[in-house]
């Protein structure tokens, strides 16, 4: 029993080192400055200047062009996907390991706060755990973009992917990864890279905010 007690402290001691190390990992490989690094070097632009509520592939394509922005978009799809792969398998932990990619993403230390809106890194890690769900949340920028509204398009392909997830029984077991992608991508909507509430702002401003990606001002 004596012996059981030593070596057991330990290993649980090892296992909770090795999550708080995958964990740690998730959140800065969605921190990687893809868009930033990618745009620097296609035409020299730091995105932080242009466009700092979003350094992210749209942003890459506004100042570069087409392949900077694809080759930004693979990168940021990939985060997402290496992040869930790194939870292992077996593992109960994806859907904190999607939050984490997805706010490191909007929110990178090595950008000094700023970041994407999430939506590209949130595909990878849908891809892993709930791939229906990563083509619903791809449909909405494009149909929002034929439409003139991207920011509305995307919030209503992510309102539709959670509904679905809380009513349908046989999309409940999406449900944490579906939240845990879209809780920090509705953070970075309304309140942008400091996370922080504004008293002198009226709600109408956020909930323009979170609907359309943007202020009547013309920020977003």
């Amino acid at each position: 029993m004596a012996d059981t007690v030593v070596f057991g402290g330990p290993t649980r001691v090892a296992g909770i080192g090795e999550g708080l190390w995958r964990v740690g990992c998730s959140f800065l490989i969605g921190a990687l400055p893809s868009a930033h690094l990618v745009a620097k070097c296609a035409s020299g632009v730091d995105l932080r200047a242009v466009h700092p509520e979003s350094v992210s592939a749209t942003g890459a394509y506004r100042a570069a062009g087409l392949a900077p922005f694809l080759i930004v978009s693979a990168l940021d799809v990939a985060k997402g996907y290496v992040a869930i792969r790194l939870a292992g398998r077996g593992r109960r932990s994806p859907a904190l390991h999607a939050a984490l990619v997805v706010a490191g993403h909007n929110w990178s230390p090595f950008l000094q706060g700023a970041g994407g809106r999430g939506i590209t890194p949130a595909i990878g890690a849908l891809l892993c755990t709930d791939w229906k769900g990563a083509v619903v949340i791809l449909s909405g920028p494009g149909l929002g973009y034929a439409c003139r509204e991207t920011g509305l398009g995307s919030f209503a392909s992510q309102l539709l992917l959670l509904s679905v997830a809380l009513v349908s029984r046989k999309r409940r077991s999406a449900l944490p990864s579906v939240a845990a992608v879209l809780v920090p991508i509705w953070a970075k909507r309304i309140l942008g890279n400091e996370l922080e509430v504004h008293a002198d702002l009226p709600v109408a401003r956020y909930v323009e905010r979170l609907l359309y990606d943007r202020d009547s001002a013309g920020t977003g």
